[in-house]
């Protein structure tokens, strides 16, 4: 293990070989802990013990020296469930007094162990997890009580915020390196080409949710820094970073001000020293967030120099139907329309079934059924708007079809289509199985049914809504069952486990449709 690689400053004094040491001694306790578990559910591989074991030490420098990254977390926790460690101690119970707990290192392994081993349904009060944990705790404990010294990792978090690339600074190492965040960060790379490049590393930093009860990198970094409550709004909203075009108006260092070509609005860059990188009347790609009543790009630009009236035209045409969920974080007057045309599309749709979730039996049947629907929209529709989609189109006749996909149409396990009214159509396959596994309310789920409904619970496509539309009507005991979450465990273990899975629902949305801006 090299702890350099992860500690801010890249140094190797006093803590950083005490960490060490530690965290050799901990990988050793682990080995010994291994052999008398009483089931192999926990059993890791020499390299994933190490990796437990750094992280577990990190853990408890946060917890002993007060960083705040820990504490920050339960904040969340309180906020959104009434108990700083859900599932793992109950809203009226309090902990021990001390810093490193049994029940926080019970809550941060049945985290870890399920990013060491993905796939892994791991009960949070498994009783080799809670053994672990008081284990770990004790020995913890005992050691950084005889031990004083200065963190560099509270050190670095505790330098001015003064500047948008200040807090950056602390956001790379926050979600490249930390005990929280080092893990995930490491599968969403490989997950998006399997290299750590600005674009991905910060797509991952500014909008990524994670097991973290939804929790992103800028959440837990802004409860940790002792920033303004407004800065503090700033950067938990960097998930809707301002990507556009952008035309440069003015260069005046240490800012440049462009125009949004978008939306028409102004922007004051703060970009410290200017050089050749930019030229008035560019036109620039990028990514903008707010800090402190300026804008700072994040990520990469793209410059595009002498671009034609006709090209500015093409880009306003096109960006808004390549990446409208994008557009519409800038562009109010778009995302109101599009709401209205979901709204629209949901009364049709309620009206046309009688409900919000039809299901049905196969793949075929679905579009068959779905292309019915889409005939009766048209129909309904005022004779303006028909003539005006048929034009744009280049169609003669209103005859809309559907491109499903194969896999789509072969499904024969059941399909459950849900209009979401504030975002539009979901629709979930293998639904015969989710069905099955619910109505059964927590008793004798079979395994393909607890499968059914974790996939459920997973897909990013399937939003909190659906999920409380069939927990209306059969409960939630079989989504209990199926995470292995004890049946005596407080209710709001449900709102957990849609946090953890489906975190990006719980920021501001838009709709998933384009609008054609005519």
């Amino acid at each position: 293990m090299d702890f350099r690689t992860h500690r801010p400053q890249r140094g190797f004094g006093r803590s950083e070989r005490f960490l060490a040491k530690l965290a050799e001694d901990l990988t050793r306790f682990l080995t010994k802990a291994q052999r008398s578990l009483t089931s192999e559910t926990l059993h890791l591989s020499g390299r994933q013990r190490e990796t437990l074991a750094s992280l577990l030490v990190e853990c408890a420098e946060d917890l002993s020296h007060d960083i705040g990254i820990w504490r920050g977390l339960e904040a969340y926790h309180r906020d959104f469930f009434g108990t700083p460690l859900p599932c793992v101690l109950p809203p009226e119970e309090t902990m021990d007094a001390a810093p490193i707990t049994p029940e926080r290192m019970q809550f941060l392994l049945w985290i870890l162990y399920a990013e060491l081993e993905p796939g892994l349904i791991l009960a949070p009060n498994h009783q080799d997890l809670q053994r672990l944990a008081r284990g770990m705790a004790e020995l913890l404990s005992a050691r950084f009580a005889r031990v004083r010294y200065d963190s560099g990792v509270k050190s670095f978090l505790a330098t001015p915020n003064r500047y948008g690339w200040d807090v950056k600074r602390k956001l790379v190492w926050l979600g490249q390196h930390s005990y929280l965040f080092r893990l995930p960060c490491a599968a969403y790379i490989q997950d998006h080409g399997g290299t750590a490049d600005i674009p991905t590393l910060d797509d991952f930093l500014c909008q990524e949710t994670t097991h973290w009860s939804g929790l992103g990198v800028i959440d837990i970094l802004a409860a940790t820094l002792d920033i303004t409550d407004s800065q503090r709004r700033d950067l938990r909203s960097w998930y809707e970073r301002h990507m556009a075009y952008f035309r440069v108006v003015s260069l005046r260092e240490p800012f440049m001000d462009v125009v949004n070509l978008l939306n028409e609005q102004p922007y004051t860059i703060h970009v410290g020293t200017l050089d050749d990188q930019f030229q008035r009347d560019d036109v620039v790609f990028g990514g903008l967030v707010p800090w402190d009543g300026v804008w700072y790009w994040s990520g990469v630009q793209q410059r595009y120099a002498h671009v034609t009236d006709e090209a500015i035209q093409q880009i306003k045409r096109d960006f808004p139907l390549q990446a409208s969920q994008v557009v519409y974080r800038y562009c109010d007057a778009l995302a109101a329309k599009a709401r209205e045309l979901i709204g629209k599309h949901s009364r049709q749709f309620l009206d046309y079934y009688g409900t919000d979730l039809v299901t049905y039996p196969d793949g075929k049947t679905m579009a068959e059924d779905l292309q019915k629907f889409l005939q009766y929209q048209f129909a309904s529709a005022p004779k303006e708007e028909v003539e005006a989609f048929l034009k744009r189109h280049h169609l003669s006749a209103p005859s809309p079809q559907v491109e499903w996909s194969p896999e789509l149409l072969a499904c024969d396990d059941g399909i459950g289509v849900y209009f979401n009214p504030e975002e539009g159509q979901e629709m979930m396959t293998g639904f015969d199985d989710v069905l099955r596994g619910l109505q059964k309310r927590g008793s004798d789920v079979k395994e393909d049914e607890s499968e059914g409904i974790r996939q459920f619970l997973y897909s990013d496509a399937i939003s909190p809504p659906f999920v409380g539309k069939l927990v209306q009507e059969y409960g939630d005991a079989s989504i209990a069952a199926a995470f292995l979450i004890p049946q005596d465990s407080d209710k709001y273990y449900l709102e957990y486990l849609l946090r953890r899975y489906k975190g990006h629902f719980y920021r501001k949305r838009y709709p998933s449709l384009s609008i054609v801006d005519a």
